[in-house]
């Protein structure tokens, strides 16, 4: 969702994860053409394949948040955004964002069909099924076990 806000400021404390393929899913709301658009494929294909947590100081530097922010000072920063956004003439403001996101927006829906198609296929799927079952029995899945009952399956 980060990369479809106009800003984003993460507290020094915040903690970050696309934790798509761990669930045995796939990414979702467009960020198969957003993350790799913001921060270049092979720095998406990090976050997104490995699927591990990062921090507040690795958002920034990746450009995934406009700032990092000192925790007690969040609110009052987001707040004060908002308050000069509000100053501003709003239609200008709504013109400004239709224009900036006018190039990308063929390809965010085109990869946001991808996705659904691709994620409602892979939620109902054996490995997400294990995926669910370990989050919730509090187990590492077990991906060999699903592969080798799949393929005797076949």
């Amino acid at each position: 969702m980060l990369t479809h806000c106009d800003f984003v400021f993460a507290g020094e404390s915040a903690k970050f994860q696309m934790p798509f393929v761990n669930l045995a899913l796939v990414p979702e709301f467009g960020s198969s053409y957003s993350v790799p658009a913001r921060i270049g494929y092979l720095r998406a294909a990090e976050l997104i394949l490995l699927g591990q947590p990062f921090d507040a100081h690795r958002a920034t530097e990746l450009g995934l948040v406009t700032r990092m922010i000192r925790d007690q000072d969040l609110l009052a920063t987001a707040t004060k955004t908002a308050n000069e956004l509000a100053e501003k003439p709003p239609g200008a403001l709504r013109a400004c964002k239709r224009l900036t996101r006018s190039s990308t927006r063929e390809q965010l829906e085109g990869a946001v069909k991808l996705e659904l198609q691709e994620f409602s296929e892979r939620v109902r799927s054996a490995e997400a099924k294990e995926a669910f079952n370990a989050f919730i029995e509090k187990r590492k899945p077990n991906f060999g076990a699903v592969s080798q009952s799949t393929a005797h399956a076949a």
